[in-house]
Formats: C-alpha cells, sequence, structure tokens
C-alpha cells in the first residue's frame, strides 16, 4: 500500500498545525455517544470552507475515507471511523451573522445549536429547534440528522428552518443551495438535510429566525400507571390540543433523572408527562389538560410559570442523557416513532420488554409526535447481556414498524440501524437511495458504511 503522503495535505490547509496524524490523546474523535468505536488515520480541524475543500480533494486523490464530525454527541455511529481514513472535525467553524431584521442567521457547522439560540434572542428572534443536547450539539449534526427537539410538535425540525446551505462534495466542489443560490434551482438542499453526512461536508447554514414566542405554563404530571401518562398524551393530542411541549418519562427514566438532580414530585412514580402550554390560550389549555390528566387518575399535578422553578422542571428532561449513561456500563439508545394513536400501545410493550428482560429498559421521548426513545442498559457488559440487547432492539424496532411507525425519528440510521433498514423500505427504495449516494461520491469516500 502506497504511503499517503500527509506533509502535502498539512502544506495545502490554511496552516499546517490544522492536520494532526499523531492521536493519542483524541480519543474522543474515535466514537460518537454510542458504544461504536474506529481508528482514524488522522484529524483535521477545519477553520474555513477552504480546508474543508483542500481535505476532501486529497482524500478523494488518495482513495481515502473521510467522515465529517460535529460535536460527537450522535446516537447512531453516524461520525464513527470505521474504516480508518481522515475525520474531518468542522468544530472550529464558528461563523455566526444575524440579520435580525429579514429573521436570518448565518452559521458555521460548528456552532452550537443554544449558542444560536442565545445570540438570536439578545435580538429579539429565535432558533425553535431544540435537540435535548441543544449545549453541546452542533447546527452541522443537527442538519446532518434532521433533529427535532423538545418543541417540534409545534415548532417542527431542523428541515423546517433551513433556507440554504453551502457544502463540499467529495470532490471539492461547492454546492450551493436556497438564499446561497443567485438562481431558482433544484432543491438539493432538501436532499442534503437529514442524509447523514454521506452526500456532502456542509460549511455553512442559513436557518430562518421567528419572533421570540411567549413563554406559556410548565406542567410537571405524574402517574401512577405508566399506561395512564400514554393514554393522557394520546387523549391531548386527539382532542387537537398542541403544546408547546409535551414530553413523556416512563418511571425508570424519572428515577435515574431523579437521582442525578432531585426534583420534587418525582419520588416513586411510574411515568410523568412533561408540558409547555402555548402562551396564547394558557389557562384554558391548562385546564383541559388538567381535566385529561385527572381523568386519567394522575397522582401529582404541578403548574409553574416562574422562570426559576421552570427551568428546575425541564432539567428532569435534559439531564436524562447523562443520567441514564451513568446507570450500567453499557447503555444503547433507541429512537423509534409511531402514530400519536399507538403511542400507549408502544409504551406498554416496553414495560413488558423490561419486566420479562434481565436488561434495564427504560423510555422517554416527544411524546407530542410519537417519538419514543428506548434505553437498553446492560449493568455488567457481560457478552450474554449484550446479545440479549441486541434481540430486545429488534424486537422494539419490529413493533414499531408493525404499529405504522418507522425506525428513527431523529437519531438517524447510521451503524447502529443499517442491519434494519430492509424492515422498513424495500428494495427499489434502497436502490434509488443508493444511486443518489452514487451521484455525489461514486467512490463511496465520504462517510462511508453509514446508512447501507
Amino acid at each position: 500500500m502506497p504511503e499517503i503522503p500527509y506533509k502535502l495535505l498539512s502544506k495545502q490547509l490554511s496552516r499546517p498545525d490544522l492536520l494532526v496524524t499523531e492521536l493519542e490523546g483524541l480519543e474522543d474523535y474515535f466514537h460518537d455517544a454510542t458504544e461504536d468505536k474506529g481508528t482514524p488515520q488522522a484529524v483535521v480541524f477545519a477553520e474555513d470552507e477552504s480546508d474543508v475543500v483542500t481535505t476532501a480533494r486529497f482524500c478523494q486523490q488518495n482513495h481515502l475515507p473521510l467522515i465529517p464530525r460535529g460535536a460527537g454527541t450522535g446516537l447512531s455511529g453516524g461520525c464513527v471511523p470505521t474504516l480508518g481514513g481522515i475525520v474531518l472535525s468542522v468544530e472550529r467553524m464558528k461563523k455566526l451573522e444575524i440579520d435580525s431584521r429579514n429573521r436570518i442567521a448565518y452559521v458555521g457547522p460548528g456552532v452550537i445549536t443554544k449558542e444560536l439560540q442565545d445570540e438570536a434572542e439578545k435580538l429579539g428572534v429565535t432558533y425553535p429547534p431544540d435537540p435535548a443536547s441543544y449545549d453541546e450539539s452542533t447546527l452541522a449534526g443537527n442538519v446532518a440528522e434532521n433533529a427535532g427537539g423538545l418543541r417540534c410538535r409545534r415548532f417542527g425540525v431542523t428541515r423546517d428552518y433551513v433556507i440554504g446551505l453551502r457544502s463540499v462534495t467529495m470532490s471539492g466542489e461547492i454546492i450551493e443551495t436556497g438564499v446561497f443560490s443567485a438562481n431558482a434551482c433544484f432543491g438539493l438542499g432538501d436532499l442534503l438535510v437529514g442524509s447523514e453526512g454521506t452526500l456532502a461536508v456542509v460549511t455553512e447554514i442559513a436557518v430562518r429566525l421567528v419572533p421570540i414566542p411567549k413563554v406559556g405554563d410548565t406542567i410537571l404530571v405524574a402517574f401512577d400507571n405508566p399506561k395512564d401518562a400514554a393514554q393522557t398524551v394520546s387523549d391531548i393530542t386527539r382532542a387537537g390540543i398542541i403544546p408547546t411541549v409535551l414530553e413523556y418519562l416512563d418511571g425508570d427514566a424519572a428515577d435515574c433523572s431523579n437521582k442525578y438532580e432531585r426534583t420534587e414530585g418525582l419520588d416513586s412514580v411510574a411515568a410523568i408527562v412533561l408540558i409547555e402550554t402555548p402562551f396564547e390560550d394558557r389557562q384554558e389549555c391548562a385546564g383541559k389538560i388538567e381535566r385529561f390528566c385527572q381523568a386519567n387518575h394522575c397522582s401529582y399535578f404541578r403548574i409553574e410559570s416562574e422562570p426559576e422553578k421552570v427551568e428546575k422542571l425541564w432539567k428532569v428532561r435534559r439531564n436524562l442523557s447523562k443520567a441514564v449513561k451513568e446507570m450500567g456500563k453499557v447503555r444503547v439508545s433507541e429512537d423509534v416513532a409511531v402514530p400519536n394513536s399507538k403511542f400507549p400501545i408502544l409504551v406498554e410493550f416496553v414495560l413488558k420488554l423490561n419486566a420479562s428482560s434481565p436488561l434495564r429498559i427504560n423510555a422517554f421521548g416527544h411524546a407530542g409526535d410519537g417519538n419514543l426513545h428506548v434505553n437498553f442498559l446492560s449493568m455488567s457488559g457481560a457478552p450474554e447481556e449484550l446479545a440479549l440487547m441486541e434481540g430486545a432492539i429488534e424486537q422494539l424496532l419490529k413493533k414499531a414498524l408493525d404499529l405504522g411507525g418507522t425506525l428513527s425519528g431523529e437519531h438517524g440510521i447510521g451503524l447502529a440501524k443499517r442491519r434494519y433498514l430492509r424492515l422498513e423500505f424495500d428494495g427499489a427504495t434502497i436502490d434509488y437511495m443508493k444511486r443518489v449516494k452514487s451521484v455525489f461520491d461514486p467512490e463511496n469516500l465520504l462517510n462511508p458504511g453509514k446508512i447501507f
């Protein structure tokens, strides 16, 4: 195998030290938030678009895999360098320009979601998508996975706010879509959002901003039976109520969060529902929600409007990923989604799965759109438990599909679910997906092994 001329690449970058080939101490770049790991041959810390172009061309000329990476918070193995190659980190690309008059932000791929929100809100506008990892995930990662968030039921997901992209192909060509394009053109931006970094490397994102919505009340409700909590979610949706946020946590997930940071009302509950009402009809909405909760035998009902107390309640949900991860030696988090009317059935299925397994299995998620995140925890990490985990995950995925749902609500397919893709899509559909991939990346060098 010919030697890779890394010195040539370092000279072509905007600074030679942006290329690192001695990787001791950079093990974080071998994985994301999953258990999957791989070892790259080098890491490039791009600081501008020219670094991305240079690295892509170098990889194509030397037939090297190129793996784009944001903050590494993904839960599908989407930035794991399984075939070696170069990890291209965009975390230093931090451009952030806000045109508040036209309600547009122009952001680099390394901007953290909350950074954008905080800066926009200083100018009286905001960026609504808010994945639970919003204080650490990058906009590029959000675009790659079409991330949702706690407010997605009311305000939509990443795709609904992206109005333009600059991206670099594997051959080093720059694609401009939306507001970056001078002319109306084929909607390539819609193709790139959610493509999991397999088609092009995003180098700049234009997003639509909105006026800061007034905040309604936050409601925390506890139940002694998870099915009652899930039924409450379904009842709220069926009644045509669209809360700003509607989140579900089963008792075990709530217990994990409560041990991580204690919250009043979460001791010994079987499930909780967290709700933020729209400001416009907050009292009427809260009244209807309370009636549904009482009808479904809630054991605790609390409404807060003071910002400090509200923030403490939302920590219950935002702490969850970190809290659950601390509870076992191995954690796998899945994110199936089903029609909202089938949400109670899915919740009951997870309860039975947990009761029949030596694994610890808990669930939480964006209940307003039927998205349930299910955590599978092995307390020992023993091979036999990991084998049981694989079987339980497959049961969950098949059940979601049987209920008319999908394999992934927002985490993506990546490495984690690629072997299950044919359970959801027929051969012709997958074939056409692969054909699209081959147009952008005929040698399959950009984030190879992901999705397919």
